[in-house]
């Protein structure tokens, strides 16, 4: 028996050093034992020589970076259903953080499907091949288990480390948001993306044991894309404590006071620099990162840590540098969003505010403007989406203003009825109809009132004009189609210039409106209906959720024009801009000059003639051609010759 003990022994002790050879013979990196954090598999990695972009990696000199890094989570369970967002400046290395925690989760809990979600194809293959691949070579033993090894390192696309898989995707394509099944997602370059294509993305996950989300991103619109997300989360941001006085500052809510010029009354500083300071002693702030993060807000999902990223935290960009930047922005919203990490809304780019909206209403309501059941010769504009439909009615008053005379939310999958309902009683001469996405029922509804409504056929830049008309000519194609099957009511739009004059009109205050609390209807709030004033609480906030950009295309090195949605789909805005292009139908886009009466000219009708004679007509106008009757300044648009000069005229 006690032989038997000892062979007992002794087969124990075998199997036992055989198990230690084969623990020490396997790749460090595989064995990533269960109580090791993300932060301590990366330094380790660091010290055993990972490069990133060529460079060895530390957080030695990131302490407010580390942070981050400790928030990625080490086990299945506290990852379940959680989401990290960083809404960050450029260039601080989340990309890197994001790569590295998808390499970790792979080895650590494969099998695990992993989706790397980035806005374009062409994005996702460059991240694959020039970021994520470099930095993996550099790790040996997670190297060695890259699959498909006999043709290189696989596919570009779909990157296997063991068991798990790595897809390089990107949320453009509809079969990219909808068919993998995933455990965990991380989004790059947020800013580039949709809310709605991410909240699809999201989705993948809802077979998973895991279900963990981060994303990132340099800060764009206020209320969208990555600060959409961060505003759901509790909102950490990083409080520079003074080593003078101890009070703990969030530099970017006193910028630009936090960095002042030294000229040496700034005890220990740099001489002749800029430097930070403290807000309190005004003393100076040699190290930014020494301080700590604390949550500003309990956000509205508690599954949301959500990260304010600055480069006032980067130790590789100095106080000098940011103060510069500022001082010799071109493009202010450019450097809230990629120095400060912020959002912004340049006001030169969102040419709608509430002060205009309410002297707008002032002025109908000045002018007898009220909420109307029924009317005559009006005009509507109706923005079309699945089961909703936006609508804006508007009809011409004496004076020659557009006065707003009914607005309406329209909740079905078949909105033409209603519709029908409101070309009858509301006598419309003209209306403009999306005609997507429901194309076959928009044209049997602009059947019914052939030649009074009008479907957009595209969106497109017209060098020349705003807008064209499908009946202003019928080609060779037309006339050999059969009239029935033809798309003669169609209209093409510029939709940059056309939401620009639209706007423009609210601006110059010849489009009124009436009470704005006056009409209330029921709203369909995520699913509960509310009764709200449509116009004050819905149309008015798509307005001013619009934004008209001019920026330049670094592809085609040319200057691109866009209408940008800023946090929600503002479907008013289209509705607006559709109504205004049905009244160009029967007005054109002349200015009406309303008169300005003093006590010399009491009578109106005079004054006006006045007013008139003294800022001159079209035909009068050396931008007017007598010929075609187009005018070559205000977007080749038909002018009459004793239509009233604009603002660009010139006499001849």
């Amino acid at each position: 028996m006690a032989k038997l003990s000892v062979e007992l022994r002794l087969k124990l002790e075998l199997a036992k050093r055989k198990k230690i050879q084969e623990r020490l013979t396997m790749p460090p990196v595989v064995r990533i034992p269960a109580d090791m954090t993300f932060t301590d598999w990366c330094i380790q990695l660091g010290r055993d020589g990972m490069k990133v972009d060529g460079l060895p990696f530390s957080l030695d000199d990131r302490p407010a970076m580390r942070f981050i890094y400790d928030l990625i989570p080490s086990d299945r369970e506290s990852a379940f259903g959680k989401m990290l967002v960083m809404q960050k400046c450029a260039q601080v290395g989340f990309t890197v953080l994001e790569m590295l925690c998808s390499i970790y989760f792979a080895l650590k809990w494969g099998p695990c499907k992993i989706g790397m979600y980035l806005p374009d194809m062409k994005l996702a293959g460059i991240k694959s091949t020039i970021r994520f691949m470099p930095i993996l070579r550099t790790v040996p033993a997670a190297y060695s288990l890259l699959g498909d090894r006999g043709a290189g390192e696989g596919n570009v696309l779909t990157r296997t480390i063991g068991e798990s898989h790595l897809h390089f995707m990107w949320t453009s394509g509809k079969a990219m948001t909808e068919s993998i099944p995933l455990d965990v997602l991380s989004f790059d370059e947020v800013q580039e993306m949709t809310i709605e294509d991410m909240e699809k993305t999201r989705e993948r996950l809802s077979a998973s044991r895991v279900r963990y989300t981060v994303m990132g991103s340099t800060a764009n619109w206020p209320d969208a894309d990555i600060n959409f997300w961060y505003k759901k989360g509790n909102q950490y941001r990083f409080h520079t404590k003074c080593p003078s006085c101890g009070d703990a500052h969030i530099l970017d809510d006193y910028f630009p006071e936090c960095i002042q010029f030294n000229d040496g009354s700034i005890a220990g500083a740099p001489v002749d620099d800029y430097v930070y300071v403290c807000r309190t002693c005004k003393g100076w702030l040699s190290d930014t990162q020494h301080g700590e993060w604390l949550p500003s807000s309990l956000g509205s999902n508690a599954n949301i840590t959500s990260v304010h990223y600055p480069q006032f935290l980067s130790p590789t960009i100095s106080a000098r540098e940011i103060i510069e930047a500022y001082q010799h922005a071109t493009d202010l919203k450019n450097f809230f969003n990629r120095k400060l990490g912020k959002p912004y809304t340049d006001p030169t780019q969102v040419p709608i505010n509430l002060e205009m909206l309410n002297e707008c209403a002032a002025e109908g309501v000045k002018a007898g403007v009220v909420w109307r059941k029924h009317a005559k010769q009006t005009f509507m504009g109706v923005d079309n989406m699945g089961g909703f439909s936006c609508v804006l009615l508007a009809e011409r008053l004496l004076d020659g203003r557009m006065a707003i005379i009914h607005a309406e939310a329209i909740y079905s999958i078949n909105p033409w009825a209603r519709l029908d309902e409101l070309m009858e009683g509301y006598g419309v001469v003209v209306c403009v109809c999306e005609q997507l996405p429901n194309y076959d029922s928009a044209k049997q509804f602009a059947g019914r009132w052939q030649g009074r409504v009008f479907l957009v056929s595209s969106y497109t830049q017209i060098e020349d004009d705003m807008m064209r008309w499908g009946d202003a000519q019928v080609s060779k194609a037309d006339r050999k189609t059969s009239s029935e099957h033809r798309d003669r009511y169609t209209l093409s739009l510029d939709q940059y210039k056309m939401m620009s004059w639209a706007f423009g009109r609210i601006a110059r205050k010849t489009t009124v409106f009436p009470d704005p609390a006056g009409l209330v209807q029921e709203i369909d709030d995520k699913g509960v209906k509310v009764k709200k004033p449509i116009l004050r609480d819905i149309v008015w906030h798509h307005f001013t959720k619009t934004a008209l950009v001019t920026e330049k295309n670094e592809d085609e090195h040319k200057m691109r024009r866009k209408v940008v949605k800023i946090g929600i789909d503002p479907h008013f805005s289209f509705s607006y801009m559709l109504m205004c292009a049905a009244w160009c139908r029967s007005y054109g886009t002349t200015q009406f000059i309303m008169p300005t009466l003093g006590a010399a000219n009491p009578d109106p009708i005079v004054e006006m003639k006045a007013q008139i004679q003294a800022m001159g007509t079209c035909g009068r106008c050396s931008s007017f051609d007598r010929e075609t009757k187009l005018c070559s300044e205000n977007f080749g648009l038909q002018v009459g010759e004793d239509d009233v000069g604009c603002g660009m005229f010139i006499a001849k």
